[in-house]
């Protein structure tokens, strides 16, 4: 069973939200005994649900304005979530190893009897936010680049699918960007792999610096990386896509081993499903390539 390490989260600062209720409808809640929470994190391993749960239960001891989760795979909220006049921090750990950090907000100061019980319900959590950690980490993993941190080519081919289907839907827009590392093999060839792993890295850090945070970037493996544009991104798509090019030719490690970047781009129109879209912007690729490399080429 994997485990998350104390290294694995930042505790510096996390967001606060939480349920939000009022004092008068804290009676109307159903009881939450210590085993009745216990069965109900058993039911899932949903760790957005295991919060929502947790909140309730925690509204027995105080009412709150805010509660936040802090976690190695992400922040998570509660329903509803308004800053209070005070908060209380919690870190949570099992077996010596940090799963987490809570934040309480709440109008209501947090007495020492309080915050006893709120030790008592987190500790009542540890076992299935443990593992709802490792599923959730399991799932990134499934889903992510080894190397680079991008998304694979699983995780593409849902993405693409799934922006191509809202695009068409809400009659939006959408781009496809292909890129291609130029003489990428000779760096491996010349200088072995960890030469190689370099200058993937340093590609893969300077398309995410380039893009917006609305921007899906992947990389398929090998030199080859993908990025989905929506909205509208695409009415700039093709100087986001020279952009790409201009920004990896100017990376050192790039520089130093002469690689630059080739680019294939197709906007997405309705009469498209999204293989066509994939296919348009595979050949505008190989043209891009045949045109000598280092370009940009529009379907």
């Amino acid at each position: 069973m994997e485990y998350l390490l104390v290294q694995d989260v930042a505790l510096s600062s996390a967001p606060s939200y939480a349920a939000m209720t009022k004092l008068q409808q804290w009676p109307q809640l159903p009881e939450c005994t210590e085993q009745s929470l216990i069965s109900q994190l058993q039911t899932t391993l949903d760790i957005q649900q295991q919060l929502n749960i947790v909140s309730m239960a925690v509204g027995k001891v105080l009412p709150l304005s805010a509660m936040s989760l802090k976690t190695a795979v992400g922040d998570f909220s509660a329903i509803g979530s308004c800053s209070g006049e005070f908060e209380h921090r919690s870190v949570l750990v099992l077996n010596q190893q940090c799963l987490a950090e809570l934040v309480y907000h709440s109008d209501y100061a947090f007495t020492p009897m309080a915050q006893r019980e709120l030790l008592l319900l987190e500790s009542e959590w540890l076992f299935a936010l443990r593992n709802a950690l490792v599923v959730s980490r399991l799932q990134q993993m499934a889903l992510k680049d080894t190397l680079t941190g991008l998304g694979n080519r699983r995780f593409f081919d849902d993405s693409f699918e799934k922006a191509v289907m809202l695009a068409k839907r809400h009659n939006e827009h959408c781009a496809l960007i292909l890129l291609d590392l130029d003489n990428f093999k000779q760096v491996n060839d010349s200088n072995g792999h960890s030469a190689g792993d370099e200058v993937l890295l340093a590609v893969a850090d300077c398309l995410r610096d380039t893009l917006r945070a609305t921007d899906s970037l992947f990389r398929f493996g090998g030199d080859e990386f993908a990025v989905v544009l929506s909205g509208q991104d695409t009415d700039n798509a093709e100087l986001v896509a020279r952009r790409l090019v201009k920004v990896i030719n100017q990376h050192y490690l790039c520089q130093q081993y002469a690689v630059s970047a080739s680019v294939g781009l197709a906007v997405f129109n309705t009469d498209q499903c999204s293989k066509q879209l994939f296919s348009a912007a595979d050949s505008a690729l190989y043209a891009a390539k045949e045109a000598g490399k280092n370009t940009v080429r529009v379907a």
